[in-house]
């Protein structure tokens, strides 16, 4: 922010130069709110205009420069007393340009929007409504509906909980219909296919079409409305981001349950070995699932309520109940459905041949011996499932060569129009929008960073992945962006610029073109690259996403120390440490990939015993241990007890507790 006293003069064009001047003197200044009137509604819009024309004309400084004395007017303009009834419009459309301004590489971390008081959020015509009131005989701080204790500290949480507060509302009011249910053919079956339907629009509470169909009695339908206090928080959910903070309440009310009442099918905690015999459901089960079922079963809208994205959602079952009984291939109704026998409907799959014997004998064989999961998770979608059953198949070389084919279909789904740069160096490919120079540069840097990170995992002259990895350069920051959404299918996070990832076949890195003009510079890239890279190593290896980000921030620690990235992620670490809500949210999968990023990575770096660890758990992951039990072995302790262990040495260090 600009300092109290310091004038920054943006550039502004035509008549608007001397209004626009005078304000900015007076806000910056502090003179606003002394005595004198705030800024007018008219005048922040004209500062706001002035930062989409800077953006327009690519003086992003010049736009940063802009917005913050925009924000300080805007501040002015929301504090009055009542606020302006145009500073919610002004508000949205500002955090509609501190997102645009961080998309363009501006940093904006420092620059904080107001907010409207709470009562500016109440329904029209409402006179009760306190989003600060919980139910009756509690007082709600800030996400935690909690007895009054007019004695306790006043520590607010972070915010709205999602899991505590807003999950019960919409499975209250909306489960039956929506969640477990399809009524007028909409259905959100999980936090994130909610965030899909573009009901809830981050930021926007008010203008959410969520809170719309609620204040204007559409829904819900049949009795039971939403009352003031409940649609105020969702109110204040929105506008807070619509954050995520746990396991998911509306899964659980997916599975209505087998006829007659039947217990659900259990669902594999993890990834077993198999004994000679045992039939593989990545190579031989997945791979039928997702060419047969896909289109007709697939997480919007699936026919029958039966989504068969992952086999958790498969083993949860739809409107007719669960498709398997555990251990009784015979009786599950897909083997019936697949075999066209004492089955109500039709056969499966719908439309398409009827499968051969052998392979339906081979699905109920699968299950007979127990559902056995052997490669990544049950929450993995089966697409991958079924790819890295075909990786473990194909030789390095084969693969290598179907990894760096497919890797231009993902491109072309992150950015259609703009045709890539793509080099080689043995089994790594670059593929980017940089001018090929520049690429050639950064894949000089990947080649070296490459060997450091096989030099600290030991992979001994193996392959870092079989098959290779793919690393795909962004050059601006709005294009990384964009692989977030067409790709990911979800906004880039807050402060994240880099992700590994498997798609598919392809092994991959993805990140923002880093800067190479100094020596400090290509230390700082040399770190972002051998942090994807180590990443997408364990990936490969069929790691949790958490254990892999986690992992790749702490070789990258261990290759580059001294790097000015390195250290900044250290202190950044130590920063949100302090300020998550529930910090083993990393190591159950919960946290999102920029906290596996900055705490795991600053966890698994403290505890690897200098990397010899990480060594150990791909050691153990080569030799097809599964992840659980490699992690448990080397570490001495399951992911949660060394975790919390590692955060009471923390809070000691600290003479605190880290987290809230």
């Amino acid at each position: 922010m600009i300092g109290r006293g310091e004038v920054s003069v943006p550039h502004i064009s035509g008549s608007r130069w001397l209004p626009v001047m005078l304000l900015a003197l007076l806000v910056v200044s502090g003179e606003t709110g002394r005595g004198q009137d705030p800024p007018t509604a008219a005048a922040v819009k004209v500062l706001l205009d002035g930062v989409r024309e800077d953006l327009d004309a690519d003086r992003p400084q010049a736009a940063r420069d802009r917005f913050v004395t925009a924000v300080d007017a805007l501040s002015a303009l929301v504090g009055g007393e009542p606020p302006v009834a145009a500073a919610r419009g002004l508000l949205d459309r500002a955090r509609g340009l501190r997102d645009d301004l961080e998309l363009q590489g501006v940093d904006v971390d420092s620059i904080e929007l107001p907010s409207l008081p709470r009562a500016a959020a109440k329904p029209k015509g409402d006179s009760t409504a306190k989003s600060a009131r919980g139910p009756a005989g509690t007082v709600r701080k800030r996400g935690v509906g909690r007895p009054a204790n007019p004695g306790a500290k006043d520590a607010a949480a972070p915010g709205v909980s999602f899991v505590e507060e807003v999950a019960p509302i919409l499975l209250r009011h909306c489960g039956g219909c929506h969640v477990a249910g399809r009524r007028g053919e909409f259905q959100f079956t999980s936090f994130d296919t909610l965030m899909k339907t573009g009901m809830v629009q981050k930021g926007a509470g008010a203008d959410s079409r969520l809170v719309e169909v609620i204040r204007t009695g559409d829904m819900p339908r049949g009795g039971g409305k939403v009352s003031p206090e409940e649609c105020a928080l969702l109110v204040t959910w929105i506008d807070e981001g619509a954050m995520f903070d746990g396991a998911d309440p509306l899964v659980a009310l997916q599975n209505p349950g087998a006829p007659g009442g039947a217990a659900t099918t259990p669902v594999p905690t993890g990834a077993v070995k198999l004994e000679p015999g045992d039939v593989s459901f990545a190579f031989d089960v997945a791979p039928v699932l997702v060419k047969q079922c896909s289109g007709c079963h697939d997480a919007m809208q699936p026919d029958g309520n039966l989504s068969m994205v992952t086999l958790e959602s498969l083993l949860r079952g739809g409107a007719t109940g669960a498709p398997i009984v555990a251990g009784e291939g015979g009786a599950s109704l897909l083997v019936r459905k697949l075999k066209g026998r004492d089955i109500e409907g039709q056969p499966m799959p719908l439309g398409k041949p009827p499968l051969s014997a052998e392979v339906v004998a081979t699905i109920e064989k699968w299950i007979d011996q127990g559902m056995k999961l052997d490669l990544l998770t049950a929450q993995t979608p089966l697409t991958t499932v079924a790819a890295a059953g075909r990786a473990r198949s194909l030789s390095h070389a084969d693969l290598l060569a179907a990894r760096f084919e497919a890797a231009d279909g993902i491109w072309r789904r992150a950015i259609a129009d703009e045709e890539p740069t793509r080099i080689t160096r043995g089994d790594l490919r670059l593929v980017g929008n940089l001018p090929e120079a520049s690429l050639e540069s950064l894949a000089d840097l990947a080649e070296k960073a490459m060997e450091d990170v096989a030099e600290t995992l030991g992979t001994g002259g193996r392959p870092l992945a079989k098959g290779g990895i793919v690393l795909m350069v962004f050059d601006k920051p709005y294009d990384y962006s964009d692989f977030w959404i067409n790709v990911l299918g979800d906004e880039r996070p807050k402060g994240l610029f880099g992700k590994a990832g498997v798609n598919g076949d392809v092994v991959y890195g993805a990140l923002i073109a880093p800067v190479v003009d100094s020596t400090a510079a290509r230390a700082d890239a040399t770190a972002a690259i051998a942090a994807e890279l180590a990443a997408a190593a364990f990936l490969a290896r069929g790691t949790p996403d958490w254990f892999a980000v986690s992992a790749g921030r702490a070789v990258a620690m261990k290759v580059e120390p001294k790097s000015a990235l390195v250290k900044a992620w250290r202190v950044q670490a130590n920063e949100r440490l302090q300020q998550m809500r529930r910090p083993a949210a990393v190591v159950d999968g919960t946290a999102g990939p920029a906290d596996d990023a900055l705490v795991g990575g600053a966890f698994l770096s403290a505890a690897s015993g200098g990397g010899s660890r990480l060594k150990g758990v791909l050691g153990k992951l080569e030799a097809e241990v599964p992840f659980g039990e490699a992690f448990e072995t080397v570490f001495q302790g399951t992911p949660t007890v060394v975790f919390e262990g590692w955060l009471a040495r923390e809070s000691k260090k600290r003479g605190g507790s880290p987290g809230r």
